[in-house]
């Protein structure tokens, strides 16, 4: 399903057919909240950025079992600890144990990424609709630059890896997501760790 999601999702890209109708349909939403009239573009990126990166937050917050999550990372980091500690000290009684229990860890670990990958056919939802509004949006404006400290005059279209309106949006959402996410793990995870483990000291 996830791999099905991606490939929906590139089709879409890649297509200026599908793109720019998605983005039309998008935008008679979106153009009156975030478009200013083409106004204040920077805005307009930042605005939209905020309010994928709070659906798309909100999406993984609660699909995701942080609490099972932070367990199999402590385990695998106990584990490699130990591996490394008897590689060291030359027990090879031990790393031969340790190297029996790998297939296991290993399982563990697949789970775990399998988990967080089956979340992006939800945010996809919601990112591949923003991003060819956005595409349009920015496409039918007067002007195609902005200024930042170190260019003047920086062209939204142009490409540094990754065009410039897109590291724009990365610079000014990605910290907010962080930020976001951070505070709603920590609001939940004092009621949920007690919950499920009341034998645990804070």
């Amino acid at each position: 399903m996830t791999f099905v999601a991606i490939a929906a999702v590139m089709f879409v890209m890649f297509q200026p057919g599908l793109r720019s109708n998605i983005g039309r349909w998008v935008g008679v939403v979106l153009d009156p909240v975030f478009g200013f009239g083409g106004r204040w573009p920077v805005l307009t990126i930042l605005l939209a950025g905020t309010f994928m990166v709070l659906a798309t937050t909100l999406i993984r917050h609660f699909t995701t079992d942080w609490l099972e999550q932070a367990r199999i990372s402590a385990y695998m980091r106990s584990f490699n600890k130990e591996l490394m500690a008897a590689r060291k000290e030359n027990n090879t009684y031990k790393v031969k144990k340790l190297q029996d229990r790998q297939p296991e860890v290993m399982r563990m670990q697949q789970e775990m990424s399998a988990k967080q990958m089956r979340t992006m056919p939800l945010t996809m939802v919601v990112v591949v609709p923003l991003f060819a509004w956005l595409f349009l949006f920015l496409e039918k404006l007067d002007y195609w630059w902005y200024s930042a400290p170190w260019n003047p005059q920086v062209d939204m279209f142009g490409t540094t890896v990754f065009p410039h309106y897109i590291l724009l949006y990365m610079a000014l959402s990605i910290p907010l997501g962080a930020l976001v996410q951070k505070a709603m793990k920590y609001a939940s995870w004092k009621e949920r760790w007690q919950s499920r483990h009341p034998e645990v000291h804070e």
